[in-house]
């Protein structure tokens, strides 16, 4: 189908959350829209969730697929969707959250359609819900003007950058240019952004579309946003990021081998630094109280 979207969703036990994202897309005024959700390894009602929506995308002439495996991660499940989509450009929303306009999909495709060929991708802005009642948490803090040239905001995520993958749109064609054989680095508490996004945004630019499209709920559990109590488990965090990004750019065809070697060392020296920051934290934490109390006596 002429400009067919697809839509890759990994999710993970979120079958009370996954209905709104179903909502949104089934809301859309694009005509030519296919869903993959990758469910993986979900425990609670995610399949029947998603069985109760087929006819209901069928009757819209969209089609909705749903896959089962094993837990293995965002990135993961994510890595095997791409081996099914078809479409002639891919969003990957996820499963929590939700487009807030109807015409979202539709204003991305007309924004890259209409691009010329060193544009690669687009994105719409967003928004941060709660999750209890869906009231606005934090809206984005930037509001302009955006840059197009946008891999090393991504790579080191500055000058505010944000990742929500659902208010992202990628030509296929040029993401299988950047991606060989479409297979992408897994880690399984890393996520699935900068795979996706680093190769496409090295070769080409990334326009914006100023318009709040995407909704996010900010769920304290859920994988990108959720809180890590203990130091090793941020450690193991900021180390899974580390591995992510490091193999990804290893495998950006186009990029220089000087060029991959400063890059590695830089991300290399930014997370020894959070690693640094967080033992520290961690360090000061027990004993914080009792430095107010001495400072405190002596003010």
């Amino acid at each position: 189908m002429s400009d067919l979207v697809s839509v890759l969703t990994p999710t993970y036990n979120c079958g009370k959350y996954i209905h709104r994202l179903l909502d949104s897309v089934l809301k859309q005024t694009y005509p030519a829209i296919e869903m993959y959700v990758m469910d993986d390894g979900s425990t609670d009602d995610t399949k029947s969730v998603i069985d109760s929506y087929v006819l209901r995308f069928e009757k819209k002439g969209y089609s909705l697929h749903y896959s089962y495996n094993a837990n293995q991660g965002q990135s993961g499940a994510i890595n095997d969707g791409l081996k099914l989509i078809k479409g002639e450009y891919l969003v990957w929303p996820d499963a929590d959250d939700f487009y807030k306009t109807d015409n979202a999909i539709e204003a991305m495709v007309d924004s890259l359609k209409n691009s010329p060929d060193d544009v690669g991708m687009t994105r719409v802005l967003l928004e941060y819900l709660k999750e209890d009642d869906l009231t606005l948490a934090r809206g984005l803090n930037q509001p302009g003007p955006y840059s197009d040239r946008l891999f090393e905001d991504c790579l080191f995520k500055i000058n505010g950058f944000w990742y929500c993958a659902g208010g992202y749109m990628v030509k296929t064609a040029v993401l299988k240019a950047g991606i060989p054989d479409l297979e992408i680095y897994t880690e399984h508490d890393a996520g699935q952004n900068w795979q996706l996004m680093l190769p496409v945004l090295y070769t080409h630019r990334c326009l914006t579309i100023p318009q709040v499209m995407y909704s996010v709920l900010t769920r304290s559990t859920s994988h990108s946003r959720g809180q890590y109590a203990t130091r090793k488990q941020v450690n193991r965090q900021y180390n899974g990021y580390r591995n992510t990004i490091l193999a990804t750019l290893k495998k950006i065809p186009s990029m220089p081998a000087d060029e991959l070697t400063d890059y590695c060392r830089r991300i290399n020296r930014q997370y020894d630094k959070m690693v640094m920051m967080n033992n520290l934290r961690c360090f000061l934490r027990p004993i914080t109280p009792y430095i107010k109390r001495i400072i405190g006596k002596h003010d």
